[in-house]
């Protein structure tokens, strides 16, 4: 049994897969198979990563590293660039240069579609599907000549329309109102050139404002990540818990 364990922890490498967005594989005994949160990566499997795909593993010693560059990365690959990190020179920057990483590669994929639908060219933010813990958020779209347009929110079940309002900016505040919307129900908004309902096929962005058992949970996963000893992966941690709740803005 002794051999046994040598053996199976022989197999393994230091890093583990913190985060990833797009469709990173790990090929493993030739085969491709998807990366696992939180999990190691063996000694003789290799990271495929291709266009659109992000990921971040962390060492040992709990440091990260971010990859984006297409191509497939053995664990001498990974040895390589996890010596050019220098783990005596890690700052607060180095990890907020990290966590904006996966912003901005989260934010591609959105926009390339690759996991989520495609969002077209106007429509700028929030991003869809986006969960609002605030209960006042910045519409955004493009509209560089200030042309006269409808914003348009629609209750994504019966198509009931709370707001069809004339506009010519590019932004609108929303404000939660409970006389149109309700907490954990899915809205979704676009804009329009006319007052009546858009033609079909026209892009919409889906958005709930989050309730209350939603928002203890999330709570309870933020407090838990901030009783750990190294407040910058407290912070990167963070970061992984907005992106993968769909919490607009990630903050």
């Amino acid at each position: 049994m002794i051999f046994l364990g040598l053996s199976l922890s022989a197999q393994i490498s230091e890093y583990k897969i913190f985060y990833f967005s797009g469709l990173p594989k790990i090929i493993d005994k030739g085969k491709e198979i998807n990366p696992i949160r939180d999990s190691y990566i063996s000694n003789k499997s290799t990271i495929k990563l291709c266009a659109n795909s992000y990921i971040v593993l962390t060492n040992k010693d709990e440091v990260p590293m971010g990859i984006n560059k297409p191509g497939v990365y053995s664990i001498a690959d990974l040895n390589e660039i996890y010596k050019n990190v220098g783990n005596s020179n890690l700052t607060e920057e180095f990890f907020d240069y990290i966590a904006n990483n996966m912003i901005q590669e989260d934010e591609k994929v959105r926009r390339s579609g690759g996991v989520y639908r495609a969002v077209g060219d106007i429509l700028l933010s929030p991003f869809d599907e986006a969960v609002f813990i605030r209960d006042t958020i910045a519409l955004n779209w493009s509209n560089p000549n200030q042309k006269s347009i409808y914003l348009k929110i629609y209750d994504a079940e019966t198509w009931e329309q709370p707001y069809n309002l004339l506009l010519t900016d590019s932004i609108y505040n929303l404000v939660f109102d409970d006389a149109k919307f309700t907490r954990g129900k899915e809205y979704a908004w676009t804009v329009y050139h006319g007052k009546d309902h858009p033609q079909q096929g026209t892009i919409l962005r889906v958005f709930t404002f989050a309730d209350e058992t939603w928002k203890l949970d999330f709570n309870s996963k933020l407090h838990e990540i901030q009783k750990g000893e190294n407040p910058d992966m407290n912070k990167i941690k963070t970061i992984r818990l907005f992106l993968d709740g769909n919490v607009y803005p990630v903050e």
